[in-house]
């Protein structure tokens, strides 16, 4: 008899992701339940944040900051074979997508740059001056 370990975690998630889907509809969200996946990190001063955005075209990519969120939005498209076939398996999602993270802390939006490169869209976003750690210097007598 084979003994089968499921991580109680993964089950949360993909009920989770089930009720999700079932409350908002897919609007562009993969197996996972969210597309697509990105990375936030804090870079000392700025956020950079990453998202896997593979065979999308740039042109079609759209980002906004503004006040503690960054959100971004677009479309992927493929070229569907004849309506004719049957397919085996049909993993890879099209169709519209938007993500918005909230980022905490105030951010330098004016200044806000973006590129995609290899199918990852890289958006920094300056942290505001007032937000930034400073090093105040001790005068000593």
């Amino acid at each position: 008899m084979a003994i089968t370990y499921r991580d109680p975690l993964e089950q949360l998630q993909r009920e989770l992701d089930r009720m999700l889907e079932s409350a908002f509809g897919s609007a562009g969200a993969s197996a996972a339940g969210v597309y697509p996946p990105v990375n936030v990190f804090d870079a000392g001063e700025e956020y950079v944040i990453k998202a896997e955005l593979p065979g999308v075209d740039p042109g079609k990519i759209e980002v906004n900051v503004e006040n503690e969120t960054v959100s971004f939005r677009g479309e992927r498209t493929f070229d569907e074979p004849n309506r004719d076939v049957a397919y085996h398996r049909r993993e890879r999602e099209q169709g519209q997508f938007r993500r918005v993270v909230r980022i905490p802390g105030r951010l330098a939006s004016e200044t806000a740059r973006a590129e995609y490169r290899d199918g990852v869209l890289t958006i920094r976003v300056p942290k505001a001056k007032e937000t930034r750690p400073r090093r105040v210097e001790i005068k000593a007598d």
